[in-house]
């Protein structure tokens, strides 16, 4: 679940003055604050989205707007906290963590597939989308165990599944749970030659192999 969500925060500076106050009608002490609006996700990737310098009085809270402009040139930048201000970037640097470490294991399982597919065995596992091997499927995405029984030369014979997914989570849930793993999972044979499984892993519809 993702929580997001606003709050405002306050920066009181050093700058202060004492004037009467026309709210309280006595003589106070006036400072210069920078209000400003922080986002965030999960309480911790924080963003600065608005800032208004105002001068109040500190008892009432009332007073009048300031210009940025003169007040940073005067006072200079105020220290807002280091995560509000910068703690999306740990965002954007874990978004990209996942992005590149999703990238290496999809390259390492891609250069295992091209591996396996070049030398056949025997109980070879393969998780693909078999609808490109038939001639009228049902879908566009049907994801299934296809086993090799048999390895002859340039042909593979594969025993061949009673049930396909439109998702692969169905088939990685099969294999998991050792479902597939049953002599009744499989019915039929199928023989392709080792060129069209090199055309199937190439189009990507290999998604793994599994030996054993």
């Amino acid at each position: 679940m993702i929580v997001w969500g606003s709050k405002g925060e306050v920066s009181v500076l050093e700058a202060n003055e004492h004037k009467h106050c026309p709210v309280c009608e006595k003589e106070r002490t006036f400072l210069v604050q920078l209000h400003y609006k922080v986002h965030h996700v999960w309480y911790l990737f924080k963003w600065v989205t608005s800032k208004q310098y105002v001068k109040v009085c500190e008892v009432c809270q009332r007073g009048e707007k300031l210009a940025t402009k003169a007040v940073e040139e005067t006072l200079g930048k105020p220290a807002i906290p280091f995560m509000s201000r910068w703690g999306w970037a740990f965002l954007v640097a874990l978004i990209v963590g996942i992005g590149v470490f999703g990238s290496i294991a999809d390259s390492n399982r891609s250069s295992q597939v091209q591996a396996l597919v070049a030398t056949p065995m025997k109980n070879d596992i393969y998780i693909a989308n078999v609808a490109s091997l038939l001639k009228s499927p049902e879908s566009t995405s049907m994801y299934g165990v296809l086993r090799v029984r048999n390895v002859d030369g340039n042909n593979i014979e594969f025993d061949t599944p009673r049930v396909t997914y439109n998702k692969l989570k169905g088939v990685t849930k099969d294999m998991s749970s050792g479902k597939a793993s049953a002599p009744e999972y499989f019915e039929g044979t199928i023989v392709f030659t080792k060129d069209e499984i090199a055309d199937l892993q190439k189009a990507g519809n290999i998604h793994s192999i599994e030996r054993h």
